[in-house]
């Protein structure tokens, strides 16, 4: 649980600057700056870690899966945040976790326990509600914005995505090699979308600083989660690690309070609660 709140922090940053960066330049170029950070980082570590990738022999085709699915549902979800607004695409890119979720305890047959079942479930409402403004969300899922149908694309893809790096990193038992492996099949899968949107390129030279500097620290919180996700894989039951990892959107919530001044509602705060009761729940199970 510990490995997944770690994700959540990462994740919940990465969410927070995403918005940030891509509001400030095209969705497509804030990814490949967050991208770069994040395989150089990658690198790095696994440099100096060394040991090589024999880890991985036979799950060839889940890394090829992992970098597909991940590449779509970050284009995707990056786009979603771009469009906004962030009250609606938020809460439903948080069904990530519902997803992959239910695909952990159904295809991989893990029996957590009851109380950890039902504290999943609970984490899982609670984030809904933490990270939902439900007078906002209500109008604007009845006005359909355009993010609205790109959030529900990235909610499903991370979902596979997930559930596909907890099973390499557990199968492999080494999450610097998955880390690694998957952020490399990621970037390869990336490129060609960059080349055929290279027209657009010219909104990188437009942009700010803040819209690097965000974008690059999205790619190291972003990395932190995966890491952190990939490590919990290799320690447990990977359900537990991602009902845990799904409160990221509260993470991104408090940042929004604390540096743009946003203002908390009424179900918000009783999601802090059902989020806290939540983990409780996966803690004591």
């Amino acid at each position: 649980m510990i490995y997944g709140l770690l994700a959540a922090i990462g994740w919940g940053t990465t969410d927070f600057l995403g918005a940030v960066s891509g509001r400030r330049v095209a969705a497509l170029q804030a990814l490949a700056v967050s991208q770069l950070v994040g395989i150089i980082g990658a690198t790095a570590l696994f440099v100096v870690r060394g040991g090589g990738l024999t880890s991985l022999r036979g799950l060839e085709w889940f890394l090829l899966a992992n970098g597909l699915v991940a590449m779509v549902a970050y284009a995707v979800h990056y786009h979603a945040l771009e469009l906004g607004p962030v009250g609606v695409v938020s809460p439903v890119g948080a069904g990530y976790a519902l997803v992959g979720y239910t695909l952990a305890v159904l295809l991989l047959h893990e029996h957590p326990g009851p109380v950890s079942v039902l504290g999943g479930l609970v984490t899982i409402v609670g984030v809904v509600l933490v990270s939902a403004n439900l007078p906002l969300l209500r109008a604007g899922l009845h006005e359909k914005p355009p993010g609205l149908w790109w959030a529900l694309g990235s909610a499903v893809g991370f979902g596979v995505a997930g559930l596909i790096l907890g099973v390499i990193a557990r199968d492999s038992n080494d999450w610097v090699a998955t880390l690694f492996t998957t952020r490399v099949v990621l970037v390869l899968a990336y490129l060609p979308l960059l080349v055929a949107r290279r027209k657009t390129f010219h909104k990188v030279a437009g942009a700010t600083a803040v819209a690097y500097v965000a974008a690059a620290a999205a790619g190291a919180f972003d990395l932190l989660g995966v890491a952190s996700y990939s490590a919990g894989a290799t320690h447990g039951y990977l359900s537990i690690v991602l009902a845990a990892s799904a409160v990221f959107p509260m993470i991104a919530v408090g940042l929004s309070v604390a540096f743009l001044h946003e203002r908390l509602v009424f179900n918000q705060y009783v999601g802090v609660g059902v989020v806290v009761a939540g983990l409780l729940m996966l803690g004591l199970g």
